[in-house]
């Protein structure tokens, strides 16, 4: 089949970045730059082309996310990357979009913060048992988003753009963890989260189950900037740990060093007590002023759900070893992640104390599960406030199992 090509314009809001060429399969070829512009290129992809299109490749939705491949076929789509294009790589992350040479149309006639859509890909990809074709309600059928979970843009009454997502695992149980984060947060009286709540949704075979959704904290006026983006402006060695690297470029961007490693301590320090083992790269971000391209400080903590043991079988809980849990962050193992905290006071134990009743909404087999997972938390908060008391948990013999 022949691949069609189509120049476009990737444009930040009415700002034209670079003229390129573009395939029916989202493929990139001949970037031409506006030096007029460059400030305003992706941070992604500044450093060269083969970084932009690594960048290009990430803007769109997973192949990988649950329900992707019978969502894609219902639209018409033969990929992701497809989808992207033919809905012109928005997103309600960001103010980036493509801009068809041929056509004479502006960032206020598309921007999703402010026109209505319908994410469609969304829809079939939460509701995949139903047959839905909403494509003439509106030109877009889907925003780009990251992540394997199914999700879902929407717009409120209020006008405020949230996210729904659904769950999968072995307990289902993410969006549950995303409020017991939510809630977390709450106590320790740390403004700069994400705030979730439950929301319920059809799953697999017309069966009611919890989602979970927040509003978007991104807008016209502020966009997020990945910490994997930031980290694409410098040279990293092979399996360097990325947190000096990326601490680096923050400060470079004018961000104090306390600003940063304040919030990174309370990060870690949190994610360690849930045992989120997904704070990679795309689980950091930053917010963005897209007119002045000022970097205006860390994006409130978001993606929390695969946390507190989503994907163990109940029956195996019982064997975990909390010094050898590995994670998708800036180390593999979780404890080691503890010797970047800088000041260890940062979060209070005495309002780490969990209600777990929340879990009894929806987790599977609930009376065995839940019990478990408390007793697991309440030996994580333990060895939290002895290493606030000073002590090394990655090599004290008394907390290696």
């Amino acid at each position: 089949m022949k691949n069609h090509i189509k120049d476009y314009y990737l444009m930040h809001k009415d700002v034209p970045v670079c003229l390129m060429e573009i395939g029916d399969e989202g493929d990139l070829h001949n970037v031409r730059r506006n030096r007029d512009a460059l400030a305003h290129f992706p941070i992604g992809g500044q450093m060269n082309d083969v970084r932009f299109h690594e960048w290009w490749r990430d803007r769109a939705i997973p192949k990988t996310r649950h329900g992707a491949k019978t969502a894609l076929q219902k639209l018409g789509y033969s990929s992701t990357r497809s989808a992207l294009v033919n809905n012109l790589a928005l997103s309600l992350s960001d103010c980036y979009w493509i801009k068809p040479r041929d056509e004479d149309i502006s960032w206020r006639d598309v921007n999703l913060f402010t026109n209505a859509f319908v994410d469609t890909f969304g829809e079939l990809t939460i509701n995949r048992d139903y047959v839905l074709d909403l494509r003439k309600v509106t030109r877009f059928n889907c925003a780009t988003s990251q992540g394997e979970l199914q999700k879902k843009w929407c717009i409120a009454a209020d006008g405020r753009r949230y996210l729904i997502k659904g769950n999968y695992g072995e307990s289902y149980q993410q969006s549950l963890n995303e409020l017991f984060a939510t809630r977390l947060h709450e106590q320790q009286g740390f403004d700069n989260y994400t705030p979730y709540t439950l929301v319920r949704l059809q799953v697999d075979g017309n069966v009611e189950g919890l989602g979970c959704m927040s509003y978007d904290f991104c807008s016209e006026e502020i966009e997020s900037i990945s910490a994997w983006e930031l980290l694409q402006t410098v040279k990293t060695k092979h399996n360097e740990s990325l947190y000096y690297p990326l601490k680096e470029v923050c400060m470079g961007f004018g961000m104090s060093e306390k600003t940063f490693t304040d919030f990174m301590d309370y990060q870690i320090m949190t994610d360690y007590l849930i045992s989120n083992t997904d704070r990679h790269m795309n689980n950091i971000a930053f917010r963005r002023d897209p007119d002045t391209l000022e970097i205006l400080g860390f994006a409130p903590i978001y993606d929390s759900g695969n946390s507190m043991f989503y994907n163990v079988p109940f029956e195996q809980l019982t064997g975990i070893r909390l010094d050898d849990i590995k994670t998708h962050s800036f180390v593999e193992k979780e404890v080691r992640l503890l010797r970047y905290v800088k000041d260890r006071t940062l979060v209070d134990a005495d309002k780490a104390v969990m209600d777990f009743s929340l879990y009894e909404q929806d987790v599977y087999e609930r009376h065995i599960r839940i019990p478990l997972l408390k007793e697991l938390y309440e030996r994580k908060l333990d060895r939290l406030i002895s290493f606030q008391k000073g002590v090394d948990l990655w090599k004290d013999r008394r907390y290696i199992e």
